[in-house]
């Protein structure tokens, strides 16, 4: 239990593919992860499935003839509270990183506390590495040859234990290829929009789609591979041989005159920790596909498809959620940003608006404001999170010992 296993010569030999969900009601694209991983010779220790709403259990015994399941249902887990109990863990801290109170009012999770599940269930089941992939995403990449862009299939767990072999290597990451979460639109007003989302950076791509109707492709011949803080849950692999050096995804819910909605960026937390360490987290440049609206190869028209607007409303307001926090990790003047954000957010809110012929987006700004007022709390709760994560970690390195 705990630590007890080692790396064989470099070679992480325990290596666990990690699912977060709210139905488990597929084996896609799990089996088509572990086909590949045979195909390359990768044997998988386990497959850590986290859900909160419904499973299939036929599935999940179908699922076992093939590798060890550890299928785990948020705020019910008296298999995941027994071990931290016998290792001492306070009530207080079990409840902080395990119970989801957000469940049980709205029916959401935060993503951070949905990979927490999986990487404490992993830490706690001897896994010495764990690869977490998204029910959208799969083993491959999107390339282009002779003007054609079509599939191509990669040494997926082979191309991140490559550098996760690496002592110094903490976690192996990468982008995606498939259409961007941002679909193609044009107006004016875009940039307003996207300084105010603080997601300047994808202004330009969304500007020239008339090159790439948003799709991203793999670098494929011309990878290049490169140190970064930036990291995607969707494709992500982690080392836990050395759990002191590991921080806890973070991530919360926070509530919109009513209606409550997931922030974005549970990631974030881990690449800002790496870069002041003397860790690294390594860019693979690997895009595997990401059916990004479950339809591809269609382009996304966001003005048609009622799916593709929704899911475009959810995801600023859930930027806007994540903003602050990630503003203050980072040291920035919280409040010089906002107000930067907001003249912007007032702009661009109203030309997407009046763009997609959707009210909603006119609450943007407000999002805004609720947000920025909330970071306080959501300090506090950042800071509870990190005092239940650094007494979990202290508890099993000595119960790995024992």
């Amino acid at each position: 239990m705990g630590q007890t296993s080692k790396m064989q010569g470099g070679v992480l030999v325990k290596t666990s593919i990690g699912v977060i969900t709210k139905d488990f009601n597929s084996l896609k694209p799990i089996d088509e992860f572990l086909e590949n991983a045979s195909k390359h010779h990768h044997k998988i220790y386990s497959i850590i499935i986290v859900y909160s709403h419904g499973c299939d259990f036929q599935l999940v015994e179908s699922l076992r003839k093939k590798v060890k399941v550890f299928l785990i249902k948020i705020n019910d887990t008296p298999e995941m509270k027994e071990p931290l109990i016998k290792m001492g863990l306070s009530t207080e801290n079990i409840e902080i990183l395990l119970n989801c109170r957000s469940l049980e009012k709205h029916g959401l999770v935060p993503y951070g506390m949905n990979r927490n599940y999986a990487l404490i269930k992993a830490l706690l089941s001897g896994s010495e590495a764990i690869v977490f992939i998204d029910t959208d995403v799969y083993p491959k990449v999107l390339v282009k040859e002779n003007d054609e862009v079509r599939e191509k299939e990669i040494d997926f767990i082979g191309r991140h234990l490559e550098y996760l072999r690496e002592e110094e290597v903490m976690v192996t990451t990468s982008d995606y290829s498939g259409y961007y979460i941002i679909p193609p639109m044009s107006f004016t007003g875009m940039k307003e929009l996207f300084v105010g989302l603080q997601k300047e950076g994808a202004y330009e791509f969304i500007r020239n789609l008339d090159e790439h109707s948003c799709l991203n492709l793999d670098n494929d011949k011309k990878r290049k591979i490169f140190e970064t803080t930036k990291i995607l849950g969707g494709n992500v692999a982690i080392k836990l041989s050395a759990p002191k050096e590991l921080v806890p995804f973070f991530s919360t819910v926070y509530n919109i005159n009513g209606e409550h909605v997931l922030s974005r960026g549970e990631d974030t937390l881990l690449g800002i920790k790496l870069k002041n360490s003397d860790k690294k987290c390594i860019d693979i440049d690997t895009k595997i596909f990401h059916n990004t609206f479950g339809n591809y190869p269609k382009v996304p028209d966001i003005k048609k498809d009622k799916s593709i607007k929704d899911r475009f409303y959810y995801t600023c307001l859930g930027w806007i959620g994540r903003n602050p926090f990630l503003n203050w990790l980072k040291g920035e003047d919280v409040k010089e940003v906002k107000n930067k954000q907001k003249k912007n957010i007032v702009i661009g809110s109203q030309a997407i608006a009046s763009y997609l012929e959707d009210g909603r987006f006119l609450i943007l700004p407000e999002a805004l404001e609720i947000s920025y007022h909330n970071l306080q709390g959501v300090i506090s709760e950042y800071k509870n999170t990190m005092k239940a994560w650094n007494s979990f970690i202290k508890k099993l390195d000595q119960w790995g010992v024992e």
